[in-house]
């Protein structure tokens, strides 16, 4: 596991992720976020060393480390079954994404809102760029693999609405449905809509409205806008 950057780098020693080594840039300027990176990590005991920038640049994934790159060990994966034993349990399922910095969006708003737990499908695993683009939020919220069927099912049998975003002949304004937890909302991907074998598992659908020409929106704004909705009536 490898995160780069500095909020990013911070987030998972408040979190106490577990880390092996912190690399930083040789003479970087030891601002408040430095310091408490140096704190934190001699008091989490992790091995700080220090390199010269071309280093770092080799090293890094993202090409955004800002001096601060830390290798690690992933933490366990969150339990499904725990997650959906929550009375209030609020779960985002991320169908499918083409861009990274969508879903560590997504993460990073899930996070905001106070939801359980984000759910990828198996072949989205966490990546550096999805860490960066979460700012730190991949270390405070659980996140697991599982096949998008699976975990309806799963949540459906444990009492959770399944409710989809898209827009279809069968979906309801946001604004015009109940959403009280405990759910699961599925996220479709960018450039394809959620199939009508999806939808069918659905309890309900919800669409934004939107008065534009435009006729969508960037999948982590919409998934941003259902789980403010979300939050709002709960």
């Amino acid at each position: 596991m490898q995160i780069e950057g500095r909020n990013p780098v911070l987030e998972a020693l408040r979190a106490n992720t577990p880390l092996d080594k912190l690399i930083l840039e040789k003479n970087i300027k030891q601002d408040e976020k430095i310091s408490e990176i140096l704190k934190l990590a001699q008091k989490r005991k992790v091995n700080v060393v220090f390199d010269k920038k071309y280093l770092l640049d080799q090293k890094s994934q993202t090409k955004v480390h800002q001096g601060v790159i830390a290798i690690g060990t992933d933490k366990q994966q969150a339990d499904f079954a725990t997650l959906i034993k929550d009375k209030q349990a609020f779960l985002i399922y991320i169908r499918e994404a083409l861009y990274e910095h969508n879903v560590g969006a997504i993460i990073r708003t899930a996070e905001c809102v106070g939801a359980t737990g984000i759910i990828l499908p198996p072949k989205i695993q966490l990546s550096p760029q999805i860490r960066r683009a979460a700012m730190g939020a991949t270390e405070h919220i659980s996140i697991l693999n599982c096949g998008l069927f699976q975990a309806i099912k799963n949540s459906q049998d444990a009492g959770l609405k399944v409710i989809g975003i898209e827009r279809t002949d069968k979906s309801k304004s946001l604004y015009e449905i109940e959403l009280h937890t405990p759910l699961m909302l599925i996220v479709g991907g960018e450039d394809r809509s959620l199939s009508k074998q999806i939808i069918d598992k659905c309890d309900k659908v919800v669409e934004i409205p939107m008065k534009g020409k435009i006729n969508s929106l960037n999948m982590s704004v919409a998934a941003a806008i259902v789980m403010y909705e979300v939050l709002r009536q709960n």
